[in-house]
Order: structure tokens, then sequence, then C-alpha cells
């Protein structure tokens, strides 16, 4: 490194590996830090005048041309001198400013203004403009050199002007480029190994070992959770509790969290480069379109999020045309949820632009909203041409007549559409007209929702009239609607003579229905396969079912109290209790536990008591009761007994209803423990009689066992007394 300090005529060198091979090149000490410039010109003059290699055509013609061109100032030099001579001689003496060591100012300047050859960089450092004696700066620099050439003899004068006019002069000053103090001279690269002693610094070429042992540096993410705590910094928000425990996940619900639209920009920054995230509610938020607005903005660079939940956000106008604009942009959403948003009828072209836009859209749900008249014709043209839309949801939209009939109509064009729901409007007549010609045209249609839509008896049977021509509808809902029990009956014999049904689903939810009916959807499930679901059964009058008292029901009281109740009667504490229950030793129990313990004690509880016990029990809502949850629901219907007794005394009267439930408790009690007797008594009877059993065996076989085995008279005479002996009773056996 040189750096030309205070003194133009000094160089500052910042001694390194690198400028020490240099000096040593030169054949100068290593150990100076300041050294003349002209002295460093003078060794790289000497270095390449003595030809130790140039590579640069240009440069090794420009020596040349110097070397000549010195020569012929040499002899106009001796001849000038003896002409001079001649005329001191002639006339008087004048004196003469003197050269030193012999050389012209010419050489001076061409020495001083030499350039400065880097030996390891491709470049070559020239003096700046600052230098007096300068002849390779840019063309700015030639003032300086005229004033200089003022001092000069003619011949000298005419020499260096010379130089300056040479085309190879030109081309190198035209060349030069101004870096800093110093202009550079872009030469042929010059590839330099260690073998030389040469090393590579910083900004120059990288030796082909080091780029094989490079590596690159690691990428930096930044996690989301990090990334919204920036965030929230910046906007001056305090951060989410759900938020950060959800935002590693793939689902995030942040559903009715109070969020403003301040909230929710942290979010949005954090989610922007996010690629884990795939399904966002923020449902039940008034975040309003400035809200909608930061999410709209972050959809157009994430292409991970596949559903977004914006129920009840009230995104506005303003909100829904940017979301809408913003979508078009993006790769990834499938699923919009843009239900109780108060979306109006003059919205409906954002809606619309959503639809036709957003090809990647799957599933559109905008129940409950105000489309209205105008809103669903508008919507019925949309989805015409539509053909990437699956799913849509229009329910609760007050869409009525003739906007119902071009939405409908709309069906027979459609090719998109595979679930369609537009429940709680009103089709009416002119609705189910509309479908009876576009049902029978449409062959992609899977499912149809129309759940109280006004249909009568009358719209009815133009409603069949295209249900059984259509060949891929799968689900039909229509209940809630005043057809009546004869509508029902009519619906299921239409869709049994139905030839290319494709059915296999019709709900009439509401609808009361007969013995009748019954019978024909009993008919239509075992020909078809096709299953119903329908209202209450209405039974006769004149028919009339006679049931038996059961005296130990307990439909009418707590079952927890039942419980608790019968461990106070059979003596149980609550520890033993959820021991007994709790078989599997898992310190929780589950509905089958209670179930399989209730069998085991013969207490009469149905499945929809064990429903009510793990309502009232299970108070962490986890599935499992465990001990603590027990003893504190245990403590509070022990208190709620104690204050029922309480009161019944202050009154001299008995609580009947505990005192009927104590005494039903009392007789199962008995009863279990006279049945565990008798299974008691009957079990040992059966091991008295297998031990009489074994005893007579045995005394069988040693009488049968042959005398030949006995060894000595002595075991002989023990056998006779054995089989002349009475048998022994059975308590002599056990003794």
């Amino acid at each position: 490194m040189m750096d030309r300090g205070e003194d133009a005529d000094m160089i500052v060198f910042k001694m390194g590996e690198r400028e020490k091979t240099f000096f040593q090149k030169l054949g100068m000490d290593t150990g100076i830090k300041k050294v003349s410039f002209r002295e460093v010109a003078e060794k790289i003059m000497a270095r390449k005048l003595n030809s130790e290699g140039f590579e640069d055509p240009r440069e090794r013609f420009f020596l040349d041309q110097y070397k000549k061109r010195k020569e012929e100032r040499r002899i106009a030099e001796e001849k000038a001198k003896a002409e001079k001579k001649e005329k001191d001689k002639e006339k008087s003496p004048r004196n003469e400013p003197k050269q030193q060591n012999g050389t012209s100012q010419l050489e001076t300047v061409a020495e001083e203004g030499f350039p400065a050859l880097d030996l390891n960089s491709n470049e070559l450092h020239v003096p700046g403009s600052t230098r007096k004696s300068s002849v390779f700066n840019d063309s700015s620099s030639y003032a300086t050199t005229d004033r200089r050439l003022s001092t000069l003899t003619e011949t000298d004068r005419s020499v260096i002007t010379d130089v300056l006019q040479d085309d190879v002069t030109k081309d190198i000053l035209n060349s030069c480029q101004s870096r800093r103090s110093t202009a550079s001279l872009r030469m042929r690269p010059r590839r330099l190994d260690t073998v030389n002693g040469f090393d590579f610094d910083e900004g120059e070429d990288i030796a082909i070992a080091d780029l094989k042992s490079h590596k690159t540096p690691r990428r930096i993410i930044t996690k989301t959770r990090e990334m919204y705590n920036i965030a929230c910094v910046m906007c001056g928000v305090v951060p989410l509790r759900q938020y950060v425990k959800q935002c590693s996940g793939r689902y995030v619900n942040l559903n009715n969290v109070m969020m403003s639209a301040q909230s929710i920009k942290p979010i949005a920054i954090s989610l922007v480069m996010d690629a884990r995230v795939v399904d966002l509610d923020v449902s039940e938020n008034n975040i309003g379109p400035l809200g909608t607005m930061y999410l709209s903005e972050m959809l157009t660079r994430n292409d991970y999020i596949v559903e977004l939940n914006l129920n009840g956000t009230y995104p506005g106008k303003e909100g829904l045309r940017v979301l809408s604009e913003s979508l078009t942009q993006n790769k990834s959403l499938e699923i919009l949820r843009l239900e109780s948003n108060k979306i109006q009828h003059t919205e409906t072209h954002l809606i619309n632009s959503l639809i036709q836009n957003v090809r990647n859209l799957k599933e559109l749900y905008l129940g409950h909203n105000a489309i209205g008249y105008e809103g669903g014709c508008a919507l019925a043209k949309c989805l015409e041409e539509n053909t990437t839309l699956r799913v849509l949801d229009l329910q609760w939209n007050h869409i009525r007549k003739e906007s119902a009939a071009a939405l409908c109509k709309c069906l027979s064009a459609n090719v998109g559409l595979r679930t369609l729901d537009v429940s709680w409007n009103g089709l009416g007549k002119e609705g189910c007209i509309a479908l009876a010609t576009s049902l029978p045209k449409n062959s992609y249609l899977k499912s149809l929702c129309i759940t109280s839509n006004r249909i009568d008896m009358l719209s009815l049977r133009f409603l069949l009239h295209g249900l059984v021509r259509n060949k891929t509808l799968q689900s039909l809902e229509m209940g809630q609607n005043p057809i009546t029990t004869e509508g029902a009956k009519a619906v299921v014999r239409a869709v049994q003579s139905a030839k290319d049904t494709s059915l296999i689903r019709v709900c009439l939810d509401g609808i009361s229905v007969d013995e009748q009916f019954m019978m024909f959807m009993k008919e239509l499930f075992d020909k078809k396969g096709v299953r119903v679901t329908h209202g209450d059964l209405l039974s006769m009058a004149n028919s009339t079912e006679q049931k038996e008292h059961d005296p130990h029901d307990l439909n009418r009281f707590d079952p927890v109290m039942v419980l608790v109740e019968y461990m106070r009667i059979d003596n149980l504490r609550l520890i033993d209790f959820f021991q007994y229950l709790d078989t599997n030793s898992r310190e929780r129990l589950s509905k089958s536990d209670f179930r399989e313990g209730v069998a085991n004690l013969c207490l009469p509880l149905t499945e929809h008591h064990l429903d009510l016990v793990m309502e009232k029990v299970d108070l962490k809502r986890d599935g499992y009761v465990d001990l603590e949850e027990f003893m504190t629901v245990h403590r509070e219907v022990s208190r709620q007994i104690t204050q029922r007794t309480t009161k019944a005394r202050s009154k001299r009267k008995e609580d009947e209803g505990l005192v009927s439930l104590r005494k039903i408790l009392k007789e199962i009690v008995e009863k279990r423990n006279k049945s565990h007797r008798e299974k008691a008594r009957e079990k040992r009877q059966r091991r008295n009689s297998e031990a009489n059993l074994l005893q007579l065996g045995a005394a069988k076989r040693l009488s049968e066992s042959p005398s030949k085995l006995e060894k000595s008279p002595t075991q002989q005479r023990r056998r006779s007394i054995q089989m002349n002996s009475p048998l022994p009773s059975s308590k002599q056996i056990r003794s």
C-alpha cells in the first residue's frame, strides 16, 4: 500500500508481504517506512530499461520510442553546446544554469512522471495531478506541463512535445482513469503464484486453492416469531400471546381476540416470509378496511397460506377492492371466508372480480350478508362463465324470486361448481322452475342445499321434475320447508322411481313424517341405498303404549348426585371409588371406565346419564376425569345435599327426593350383596364337591394298584390296614 502523505515528494509505505517483495525486487531496504518518489521511480525505470520482462506491447513500444528520442535529444544537446561555445567565444561569456548530475530537465521530467508499477497488481499507478512534473496525467494536466516547458531549451521543448503528441502516449493518457489521488491503467492480467514468493491480498485475484476451500456463508433466516417481535416494537404494539404460541405451527386461530388494524399489522409483516402457516383465522375481529389491506399486501408475497378466514372483520368496500387486486398475485390461497361482513349489492362487482381473476380460489363463503336482488343477478352472470370455483356458500343473503331464479338458471351453463348452498333465502316457485330446467343440463354439481327456501307443494312439483332427470347430484338438503308429510312422501317416491339418479343422501330435517313414510324410506334404502333423515314421527291418537313401572328408575335424579349418595350408602371413600373405576391405573377416568364400573356396581344408569356425568365432572373439557376434578364436583354436590337436608329439617319435613333416592340405592345395594352371597355359596359348594371327587378318585386308584409294587412286608401290612379301615370324612381330609 502506498499513500502520498503531506509531502508530495515522499511516499509512505504500509509494509506488508507484497510491499516487502516489491522492495526486494527493486533492491531496496525493506525496513524503511518513507522513501522518495524520485528514488522509487528511478529504480522502476532502471528495472524496466534492463528489459526484465514487459508483457504489454504498448509499454514496450513506448519505452523504445523514449530511448530513441532520448538519444536524439543527447545528440541535439551536444550540437547546441558546440554552437553555444562558438558564440561565447565571439561574444562575452554568460552564466547558464547548470544541469544536475549531467542530465537535462527533460530527463528529470520524464523520470519523475514515469508510471509506478505495482508488481502484484493488474493496474499501473501513475502520479496524480498534484505532481508538478507529471507527463502521464490526463488532458487537464497539460497546462502545468506547458509551464514547465517554458523553462526548457528549445531542443528539449521540441522533444517533449513530440512525446506528448505521440499516438501511443495519447492512448495511454486516454485510458487513464482517476482513482483517489492516482490514475490507473488496466494492463493485461498477470498471474502471480506462490512459487515466486508472491501472495494474494483482498481485492486481487483469488488463488485456485482458496477457491476450492471457500465456503459460502450460511444464510441467516429470521423466524416468524422473531420477526413478529421486531415488528411489534416498530409498530408500538404489545405482542399477542395467542399468536406467539401458534405462529410456529401450520394453523393460526385468532378468532375473537379483540384485535384491531394496528394489531394485525405486525402479524402481516411476520407472515410475509413465512413458509409454515397454511390456515389463518382472524374472524370476529374488527380489523376494518385498514387491517384487510395489511393482510392483502402480505398475500402478494406469501404463497403458502391456503385458507383465510375473514368472517366478521368488516373489510368494507375499500378493503374488498384491495383484497381482490392483491389476490391476483397470490398463487396458494384456495379457501376464502367472508361471512357476516355486511356486504351489500353495491360491492358485488368486487366479489365478481375475486371469482374471475383469482384462478386458484376453490371455495368462497359469503353467508350472512346482504347481497340482495341486484347482487344476486350480477353474481349469476359471473358464475355462468366461471370454471374454477368449486364451493359457493350464499346462505342468508336475501336472494328471492327473480334473483334466485337467475342464480339457479346459471347452473345450466356452469361447469365448475360442485357444492352450492343457497339455504335460508327465498327461491319459491320461480327458483324451483329454474332448477327444473337447469338440473338436467348440469352434470357437475354434487351437493345442493335449499333448506328453508319457501318451497311449498306447488313449487315441489317443479323441483322433483328436474331432480329425477339429474344424473350427478349426490346430496340434497331441503329441510325446514312447508311441504308437509305428503311432500316428504313425494320426494321419497320420486327418488325411488328415478332411473339414473346418483343420490346417496336426502335431508328432510324439520318435516314430520308418519309410519307410511317410514315404510317408503326403508324400501328406498333397501333398493338404492339412499339414506333419508327426517323430523319427528307422528303417532295416531288411538294407539296407546303401556309402560311397565320400574321401581329402580333413576331418570328423575341427577346422575352425579346418584354416585355421591351411592358412595355414602355403600361406605366407600372417594379415593376407593375412583380406584375401583380406574381399572387401567391411568389416574384418570374416561366414559368407558364409568360405563364398566357402573355396570359392575349394578347401577341402572343409561348412556344419557353417563354423558351428563362427563359434562359436569370433566371441568377441563379434555375427555377425561382426574381425581382433582372428581373431588371438586364431589365437594360441591355434597354441599348441595346438605343444604337440601337442612332446609327440609327447618320445615320439620324430609326431602322426599333424597329419601326416595336413598331407598332405591339401598335396595340396589342389598340386591347386589345378596346376589354376591349366593354366588359365593355356589362357588364353595362347587369347590367342596370337587374335593370329594378327588378323594374318591385317589382311594380308587390305591385299591386298584398291584401288590407287587410294594417292596417290603411292612408296606404290605400298611396297605392291608388302609384297605380294611373306613373312608375318612371331608372334615378329616381338610384337617
